[in-house]
């Protein structure tokens, strides 16, 4: 049975003191560990885009600004994986064939993915199948994945795009994870070479979903437009009460506490309505675009434009307020354990992101003056 946002949020919460714990231990590993996996695995965190109907909570746009928003306040690295489970999950889930959807998410299965959505992969067309080989950048979660969701495009120049769906035994993780940011996500390649794929566990570009309603047909980057920007607004808010939690006991040099500067009170003040601006904007945004995907069926060009550039300024404008709050915090807060450094890092490695680009200005802006 599908969960409320509510109950999920309340989840998130019963585990606030594990998440919190493995926090530090991920960036420190380079990875998730296993026992933040085992976390994510009962809280289900892969299935929460899955439809209704194939064993998932099927969130709205807007529940899913709510919900990964929540688990990146407690722990930044269960929010950047978990929305790239969840991303790749409700894919698979919406539009793999029967044979391949009951290979993977039968007995009540959680299934971790990673996926890539650039079509960095090749593949050549073979009986009842097709063969894969390449190199995948940047497949968050791949070191703990069961499976991989990867783009290729056809070897031949036939123009053919095809998603697959791979086993971890039948791909390798290489390359380094040494990043400023977003330490913790375990962000290394997907390789593999002349691995057989069964027409079962492929899907065709732009094919309709078998399961769910039309919000599985919505391109990317807008499918994963809220859960991309629910992971920046959460780890903000958390900087944001950390600063202030900080401030209250910090005094630089022989002056007062910092709580008590009248430029600090001022940052604070404007960041608490800069980030309600942010959230207000974003749930308004995502609940326009699902409402209109419901009732039309897709997301006109202004729609998935709005959604993009909603998420750009979201993620500009939180990493906007912790810089400005930063430079108020001194020495004690660049140190990697602390956790206001962790989210400074991580908001504006985010920003970084191919869903956060400004370039959703300029195509925002094109749509609006065409």
């Amino acid at each position: 049975m599908s969960r409320s946002i509510d109950e999920l949020v309340e989840a998130i919460q019963t585990h606030e003191v594990e998440l919190n714990r493995t926090a530090m231990e991920a960036d420190r590993l380079g990875a998730a560990p296993a026992s933040l996996v085992d976390i994510m695995r009962t809280i289900r965190v892969p299935m929460v885009k899955v439809p209704a109907e194939a064993g998932g909570d099927n969130l709205t746009l807007s529940e899913q600004v709510e919900f990964f928003a929540a688990l990146s306040y407690v722990n930044a690295t269960a929010g950047w994986v978990g929305f790239n489970h969840a991303g790749a999950a409700s894919a698979a889930a919406a539009k793999l064939p029967a044979k391949g959807f009951a290979e993977v998410f039968g007995d009540d299965a959680v299934p971790f993915f990673a996926g890539v959505a650039a079509p960095t992969g090749q593949y050549k067309t073979a009986d009842d199948g097709v063969v894969v080989s390449g190199r995948w950048k940047f497949a968050s979660g791949c070191t703990h994945a069961e499976w991989a969701l990867l783009t290729t495009v056809e070897v031949d120049g036939g123009g053919g795009i095809c998603s697959v769906v791979i086993p971890q035994s039948e791909f390798d993780v290489t390359g380094e994870w040494n990043v400023m940011a977003l330490k913790g996500t375990g962000s290394l390649d997907i390789e593999c070479d002349d691995v057989f794929v069964p027409l079962h566990r492929t899907i065709e570009a732009q094919s309709n979903p078998e399961r769910g309603g039309p919000e599985y047909a919505i391109p990317y980057p807008a499918y994963v437009a809220g859960e991309n920007l629910g992971f920046t607004l959460g780890v903000t808010e958390r900087f944001v009460d950390e600063a202030i939690l900080y401030a209250k006991s910090k005094s630089r040099g022989f002056g007062s506490p910092l709580a008590r500067r009248g430029a600090f009170e001022y940052e604070i003040g404007k960041a608490r309505m800069q980030i309600a601006s942010v959230r207000a904007l974003g749930i308004d945004t995502m609940t326009k675009a699902w409402d209109q995907c419901q009732s039309l069926g897709i997301i006109d060009n202004q729609g998935i434009g709005g959604m993009m550039a909603c998420v750009a300024y979201g993620s500009e404008l939180c990493a906007e307020v912790v810089s400005h709050l930063y430079h108020f915090l001194g020495a004690s807060a660049i140190f990697e354990g602390s956790v206001l450094a962790r989210c400074f890092r991580d908001v504006h490695g985010s920003v970084q992101h191919l869903v956060a680009s400004n370039e959703a200005y300029d195509r925002l802006g094109n749509d609006i003056l065409t």
